[in-house]
This record gives structure tokens, sequence and C-alpha cells, in this order.
């Protein structure tokens, strides 16, 4: 499988939206710069279709598209990484109300952008993966939700590639003075045991870009897989650790959004000055874990860039 897709975005899941935007912007890590825009600007008859349990039926709704867009604010510009913070509430009904309940909240899909969403699409479900949520507009699928949860517990969703109207949106977003110079690297998953979760993104085609290594500071087994230019690293604990928290808070799932920096002593100390808890820095300064759990229950980690 050649994955020739463009980052789209991160899905955070929470009971609060704009406790966690405001969450963010307080501490210097996202700026609320403006809407998510969950669906493209095209205007038609849009139909939703979603599973009432993790495992239930399908159900559809359908509305029209186009008109005035809703500016209702759902997104944190971290660097050049979107986060849709969608709020969502605990209990019986579709999906994901059912994971804050189980979990509480906290990122549970990573979107992309593809050429062709039907043919990757049928490529999972080939694999075993089902499909778990669906969107539309005149008969043409602009998002599906496939369930690659087995190791890992996060849900890859796909999209047809930007339009221009996208595009721009992008970079108006990205634009907005407060929004940090950082660079979206990728994100590390808790697993539980790490040679099943290596079997499994082998099987569902990621690049792996290294062999299980130990990292001394984190006390971690670690690998690392790719999709392009996003990484995905698979993270065991093998001693008590901040990850071990994270397991035992939440399972298995994401656990930590990572970021290159230009300059990581800067962007410590800034951090720092906005109250932000530094947990670990690697002994040659290259890499750092900082404290961002207090809402959204996500670590961050920052990367010296090359």
């Amino acid at each position: 499988m050649n994955f020739d897709w463009e980052f789209n975005h991160l899905g955070m899941m929470v009971a609060d939206r704009d406790e966690i935007l405001n969450y963010y912007q307080s501490i210097g890590l996202g700026v609320s710069v403006g809407p998510q825009p969950l669906l493209p600007y095209q205007e038609g008859d849009g139909e939703i279709t979603f599973y009432r349990e993790l495992d239930g039926d399908p159900i559809s709704h359908k509305y029209k598209t186009g008109g005035a867009h809703n500016f209702n604010d759902g997104q944190s510009q971290i660097g050049n990484c979107q986060l849709e913070i969608y709020p969502m509430k605990p209990g019986p009904g579709m999906f994901i109300s059912r994971y804050i309940e189980q979990k509480g909240g906290g990122i549970n899909h990573i979107a992309f952008n593809t050429n062709d969403i039907e043919r990757d699409t049928q490529y999972f479900k080939d694999l075993g993966c089902e499909l778990v949520f669906n969107v539309s507009i005149n008969g043409n699928t602009i998002e599906n939700y496939i369930d690659t949860r087995l190791h890992g517990d996060l849900m890859i969703s796909l999209r047809p590639e930007a339009d221009s109207w996208e595009k721009s949106w992008r970079e108006n977003n990205k634009s907005h003075p407060l929004v940090k110079d950082w660079t979206f690297y990728g994100v590390g998953l808790c697993v539980k045991d790490i040679n099943a979760a290596v079997n499994y993104y082998s099987k569902l085609g990621f690049v792996r870009d290294s062999d299980i290594g130990f990292e001394n500071e984190w006390r971690i087994n670690s690998q690392n897989f790719s999709i392009g230019k996003i990484h995905f690293v698979l993270i065991n604990a093998v001693e008590e650790s901040i990850y071990n928290q994270s397991l035992q808070q939440r399972g298995e799932g994401l656990s930590e959004i990572i970021f290159e920096v230009p300059d990581l002593d800067r962007a410590l100390i800034e951090m720092e000055n906005k109250g932000v808890k530094i947990l670990i820095v690697s002994e040659d300064k290259s890499m750092a874990s900082i404290d961002t759990r207090e809402k959204g229950n996500i670590l961050t980690k920052l990367i010296q860039k090359v």
C-alpha cells in the first residue's frame, strides 16, 4: 500500500469543548483561531451514517449542506497541526459517546486526505477493519472512519483531497501571530503488548522505521512506524513511568502528541513561564516531555529540529 496521504487533523472527543480550548490557549500550547469545518463547503444533500454503539446498527441522518458557515469554535491550532475538539456526552448514544463514557476525554482519531478514498477504504476493509462512520454529500463520500483500534485504540479518518477552500482556511489558521512555529511529528500510542502491536501495524501496511528499542530516560520500549511524514510511535512501559499512568487511567490509546521545534531550550522556557511542568529531558537535550494532561489527558513531547 502506498500511503500518499496528507495529514488533515487530530480528533479529540471531550465532554466540555470550551474547557479544552481555554486550557490549551492559557498554557500557550494551542491557539483557538477559528471554526473546524467538519465538512467541505459544498451545496447539496448531505448524509451521515454512524453507529449507535461501537458494534451496533448504523443510523443515517440527512441534511442540507452549504449556506452560511457555522462559526462555532471547535479547533485549536498547535503549530501546523489542527486539533479538532468535538464535544460529546457520556452514556448511551453513538459510539463516540461510549468512548467518552469508557475512557474519558482524549484523542481517538487521526484524519488524512487521500486522492482515492474508496480505494483506500476498501484496502482496510479487506484487512478486516470495519467502516464505523461515513459522511457523504450528493452521494459522494467526504469522510470515512476506519476501525483500526485493535492495538493502540486509534481510528483513522479518511477524507478526499483538500480543495482550495480548505487549503486557504488552513493557511489562514497557521498565519495567526500566536501560533507556534512547531512542526507536527506524530503521535505516541501506549500499548500493552508491543510485539502484537508491531505485527498489527505491519499488517496494516504502515512503514516500519526502526526496530524495537529501549529509551532509558522514559523507561519504555518503543517502535516507530510512519505514514508519509507522520510518525506512529508504539510505546510499551517496562517500568513505572508517565506512560504507566496513562495506561492505568485510560488503557491503550494515544498518550502524547509530538512536535519538532526549532529551539527546544526556548520552547521549554516559554512553556515553564506559562506554568507547564517539564517532566523529562533527554541526556543529550534533544527531546523533552511536558505535562499537558490537566485537560484532555494528553502529554506533549518536543524534539529539537535538526
